[in-house]
């Protein structure tokens, strides 16, 4: 006798979650703040960027990596339009009110910093202090990448190599909230947080055999679960995919329940592919997922479920639930 399941459904899927490269002589990290940047503001106006945010400087000594402190630094990376460096046509950097003496280019940043022939207070402070700084940069044109990332910094005698603060860069946008930090030496992230609508079947298994394996796949574009979302900035981040269910786990497999009698279940696992690499679930942690720039991508699912020789009849039925996030 055939066992029947129906309405296997997909509860929701979820919310996405929503980032240079040095051909500087030489550049190190240190602990040069203390925690990571706070106050975070951007005003954005055509080929304007102003940024603002505060920061608490170590004293120098013990985090200079070594060399002679010669004054704080202020790293900026730009990008264009495709997320490559972009030097600012000019960029005018305060610390607590007082401007930088120093300017210095590189192919991927730009650094503001004081010099001993032209010291500047706060910025030739080299004990613990809060600094609120602010950038002012002027892009030259407006087609540019929509955010920001800067960095605190010692910077040393001599070479005047900077040493980078270890928590990371600033990211900030128009379109962002918060203080994000990130690892400037990587493509920055997508500067948006993009939202991605889910189409989420209910798939029928059918009837399921007694003591033996019975595989189904879904393969047509209303059997498939689909993804949709505006694919401008998709590349620049990496996604995640992950599954919980109603019934839970057991051995590694999820399980389909029986409606009438809790106690009898069919154990299942669950296949994509179409987005990426082969994903097989349940998986502890969350599985690569590639959502591709034409603004949609649909998985094709393949189930395997086990029902036992002995099992009662009756309806089985499991719900999932997706969730997408990105990848740090």
């Amino acid at each position: 006798m055939a066992l029947a399941t129906r309405g296997l459904a997909i509860l929701l899927a979820a919310l996405c979650l929503f980032a240079g490269r040095s051909a500087w002589a030489a550049t190190y990290s240190a602990d040069v703040i203390d925690g990571s940047y706070r106050d975070c503001r951007i005003i954005w106006s055509g080929d304007r960027i102003t940024v603002s945010f505060t920061v608490d400087f170590k004293d120098a000594s013990g985090n200079m990596a070594g060399r002679t402190f010669l004054s704080r630094g202020i790293v900026i990376y730009s990008y264009d339009s495709a997320a490559k460096p972009m030097l600012p046509a000019a960029a005018i950097v305060s610390i607590n009110g007082t401007e930088r003496s120093n300017m210095a280019v590189a192919d991927d940043f730009t650094l503001a910093y004081a010099a001993a022939a032209y010291p500047r207070a706060h910025w030739m402070n080299a004990r613990a202090f809060t600094a609120k700084v602010i950038a002012d940069l002027y892009m030259g044109t407006s087609n540019y990448w929509p955010a920001v990332s800067v960095q605190a910094a010692n910077m040393a005698t001599g070479s005047w190599d900077p040493v980078l603060a270890r928590t990371g860069a600033l990211y900030i946008g128009p379109n962002m909230s918060g203080c994000r930090t990130i690892d400037p030496a990587k493509p920055p992230p997508s500067p948006v947080t993009t939202e991605i609508k889910v189409t989420a079947p209910d798939w029928d298994l059918g009837e399921l055999e007694r003591g033996k394996e019975t595989t189904r796949t879904f393969a047509t574009d209303a059997q498939r679960l689909c993804f949709s979302y505006d694919a401008k900035y998709i590349e620049y981040d990496k996604y995640l995919i992950s599954v919980s269910n109603r019934n839970g786990v057991a051995d590694n497999k999820f399980l389909l329940v029986n409606a009438a009698d809790g106690s009898e279940t069919v154990p299942y696992t669950l296949s994509f592919t179409g987005g990426g690499a082969p994903m097989a679930l349940p998986s502890i942690n969350g599985l690569p997922l590639t959502l591709g720039k034409s603004g949609r991508t649909c998985l094709t699912p393949t189930f395997k479920a086990w029902a036992d020789a002995k099992i009662k009849g009756g309806d089985f039925s499991d719900a999932l639930t997706f969730t997408i996030t990105t990848q740090s």
